[in-house]
């Protein structure tokens, strides 16, 4: 089903597959010199405003990235590729029902699409709950606490970035990332037992990550708690079969101390 008034012609789309091999290679400022030169051209060119989306995402600019995949949709309401990011971009700033209509109208005008069908689903179906979903859980929640809470990090600056943390926690609510943090902190200043805790408590909020996994590990060696880690990976992994390999490799990492 289409509607009449669609936009079915797509223009400059060899420039626009120019700038999406760019992208796949890593070369942003080479993209972003195409899609600019396409959207003076055609302002109204929905491939490239989904690109220049994408090129946002990569730098980690969430809320540029977000109104460009909506400016995408805008444009054509029924593109798969925008809608899709648009829906990960809205999880990552928390705005999911904001896009909930784009998706009622992409499903209205292309029926036979199962995997709008599906996200729009997901989103009636699920309310503030697809938040912990593990898509979600994926992406992750964007806060610019958490982001500067990582920069100290990074930088070495631990009391400076627990209390980031901590502040993270208080203000946008417990969160498994900022939990991890905390725990590479402890682990830094060698309070092994505490960290091994608070990856515990980051595997609950979000149980996807393998990183925090290997952390646990860490910790778990540490202070001799290998065994209790070991039964937090087994209980998870019957539910999330990603966590199968990680399971393996850990396993004989073991065999070969």
């Amino acid at each position: 089903m289409q509607s009449d008034n669609m936009i079915t012609e797509e223009r400059y789309q060899e420039e626009n597959m120019l700038a999406e091999e760019a992208i796949s290679t890593n070369n942003l400022p080479e993209a972003a010199r195409i899609l600019v030169d396409i959207v003076q051209k055609d302002p109204d060119n929905w491939r490239a405003y989904n690109n220049m989306g994408i090129i946002s995402w990569a730098q980690e600019c969430w809320s540029d990235a977000y109104t460009m995949f909506q400016k995408s949709v805008s444009l054509r309401p029924d593109y798969t590729d925008a809608l899709v990011n648009l829906f990960d971009a809205a999880l990552k700033l928390r705005k999911i029902n904001e896009v909930y209509p784009w998706f009622e109208q992409a499903c209205t005008i292309n029926q036979d699409n199962g995997e709008l069908q599906i996200l729009r689903e997901s989103i009636r179906e699920q309310g503030d709950g697809i938040y912990t979903s593990k898509r979600a859980l994926a992406i992750g929640i964007h806060s610019p606490i958490l982001d500067e809470a990582r920069k100290e990090l990074n930088a070495g600056n631990l009391y400076k970035a627990m209390d980031l943390f901590l502040k993270a926690n208080d203000q946008d609510g417990p969160s498994a990332a900022a939990f991890c943090g905390l725990g590479i902190i402890s682990y830094y200043q060698q309070r092994y037992e505490d960290a091994f805790v608070l990856f515990i408590e980051s595997i609950k909020l979000n149980p996807t990550d393998r990183d925090t996994f290997l952390n646990l590990f860490d910790a778990a060696k540490a202070c001799n708690r290998l065994p209790e880690a070991e039964k937090v990976l087994e209980t998870y992994a019957k539910e999330l079969p990603e966590l199968h390999e990680l399971k393996e490799i850990l396993s004989n990492n073991k065999k070969k101390v």
